[in-house]
């Protein structure tokens, strides 16, 4: 399967180093997997992690696949040069948590990729936000809990805007009508140009942060 990458998913695949030494966590793979299946297939130093065991089936590609709760991973200190983690934090209720969890695993140096929905006003519009998350962040939200608990922030990038929105809406009418996940391929290039430039109030915040 070929992938291309609109929107968040380019951002965020800008911010993983495919190529660092050590070890990788994606901490949630979820339903899409494109960051097992097309960022570390096969990778020995990647391990698939996510709370629900079907999403790390077979059609899971990763070698490397454990069942992990975010709050309390089981690794041992500093074993990671990379954690991943793409719009899971607001889902779990003790965010810092997590947080430092994180940089436990994290070796010195280690790098982090997380991504999380902005808190804006267009945020209220966007359904999940009542239905599963426990909050949304802003930009200064979620960089000054990296920085509080040992994390130096590298780079932020902060897109999408009712395009986004038009193309989460689609999807999940589709997912909950026919059972089928379908993307809507002619929207890509569209929601793609709201990621062009970074904005303060776009949908979706990507930071890179380093372990200090």
């Amino acid at each position: 399967m070929k992938y291309e990458y609109y929107g968040r998913e380019r951002i965020c695949r800008s911010f993983i180093d495919t190529k660092i030494n050590g070890k990788t966590l994606n901490i949630g793979a979820g339903e899409m997997l494109w960051i097992e299946n097309d960022l570390f297939p096969g990778n020995p130093n990647f391990i698939s992690s996510d709370i629900n065991k079907r999403n790390l089936g077979k059609h899971n590609l990763a070698i490397n696949k454990i069942v992990a709760n975010a709050e309390n991973l089981p690794l041992k200190n500093n074993e990671l040069s990379q954690l991943i983690i793409l719009d899971v934090l607001e889902h779990i209720k003790n965010d810092e948590k997590v947080i430092r969890e994180i940089h436990r695993v994290l070796n010195s140096n280690g790098k982090l990729v997380i991504c999380v929905p902005n808190d804006t006003l267009l945020s209220f519009i966007n359904p999940i936000r009542y239905a599963q998350h426990e909050r949304h962040y802003t930009i200064k939200q979620i960089t000054s809990l990296l920085k509080k608990n040992g994390f130096a922030i590298e780079k932020v990038h902060a897109g999408g805007r009712i395009l986004d929105l038009v193309d989460l809406y689609s999807h999940l009418i589709i997912k909950y009508t026919t059972g089928k996940k379908i993307k809507l391929s002619f929207l890509n290039g569209l929601r793609d140009k709201e990621y062009s430039n970074h904005i303060n109030n776009g949908n979706e915040i990507t930071v890179l942060a380093r372990k200090i």
